[in-house]
């Protein structure tokens, strides 16, 4: 479950609830402070296919005309992009209230630059560019748009934490090449590990977008995106199963970016669950997830 907006600093210090937040902050993982396309008036790449659709809607519901569909592919796909931790260690164990300094390693991606043809998209951007999504375990991500300073996590509370990054677009979409996603298991205080390493887990998914606040023409197409590993999409096998409200779902049978399309004003809860060929919901830690946002009109 989210628990709200990071707030982050070129510093590395960050902060929710149980993290320190630098002095120059700058908002991770809401919208707010995002920059429009020059090209205002709604997406101007248009997409190519409507994803299926489960169930009905009533027709009265504000949701009967939300539409998720299938992005167009743009811009350079970085298939030489390598994601890693050089700090902390895996399985590493940290006393409580003891800070932990995370250091990444990144080739074959730059950050902090403009993603080629990103006008084309007609989505929120970065006013920064190009970046890396950081996540604790379940969280929302924070943005990382210098990877050489470290990110100290301060007063994590006991238990197993897994850390995870990959980079992404100034778009927001995460890049989906092999050796983009790190994991790194952790564990604070003196209990056992409750889960085994990441890469042991089996079929995984992460929730990346949408995540906190679209306003004006950045609300006409709000993006959705998601990491998996140890797992291929495809129709009649695992699936995502995006559910708005609890109440307007979708199916989607191949990892790509995709568009929420006609989401109406006011506060929504976003659930994504990978679910295999029987509709039956993978068991993995973190997950289902879910995620709070807001459009405003």
């Amino acid at each position: 479950m989210g628990i709200g907006c990071w707030m982050e600093s070129r510093s590395g210090r960050v902060g929710v609830a149980w993290l320190t937040v630098g002095l120059l902050g700058l908002a991770g993982c809401g919208d707010q402070q995002e920059q429009p396309d020059a090209a205002e008036g709604g997406p101007q790449l248009g997409p190519s296919e409507v994803v299926e659709v489960v169930g009905e809607v009533d027709p009265s519901s504000p949701l009967a005309g939300v539409e998720l569909v299938r992005s167009a592919d743009v811009g350079p796909s970085y298939p030489n992009a390598r994601m890693g931790f050089s700090t902390p260690d895996a399985g590493s164990r940290f006393a409580e209230g003891e800070a932990v300094e995370v250091r990444f390693s990144l080739s074959g991606y730059e950050l902090g630059v403009p993603t080629p043809e990103g006008d084309e998209r007609g989505i929120a951007r970065a006013p920064d560019g190009q970046h890396i999504h950081f996540i604790v375990n379940d969280r929302s991500y924070q943005a990382i748009y210098d990877a050489s300073e470290p990110v100290v996590l301060e007063d994590l509370p006991a238990g197993t934490h897994v850390l995870r990054a990959f980079p992404g677009r100034d778009w927001h979409e995460s890049v989906k090449t092999p050796g983009a996603l790190a994991q790194r298991l952790i564990v604070v205080g003196e209990e056992p590990a409750a889960h085994p390493a990441p890469e042991e887990w089996g079929p995984t998914l992460i929730y990346s977008r949408p995540q906190g606040e679209y306003e004006g023409a950045m609300a006409d197409s709000i993006l959705v995106d998601y990491f998996i590993a140890n797992v291929r999409l495809s129709d009649g096998g695992y699936r995502v199963r995006l559910t708005v409200n609890g109440e307007r779902q979708f199916l989607m049978s191949e990892w790509a970016p995709h568009l929420l399309l006609g989401m109406p004003e006011g506060e929504h809860v976003l659930q994504l669950e990978l679910v295999d060929g029987d509709g039956m919901i993978v068991q993995s830690p973190f997950h289902p997830i879910e995620r709070e946002f807001r459009v405003v009109r």
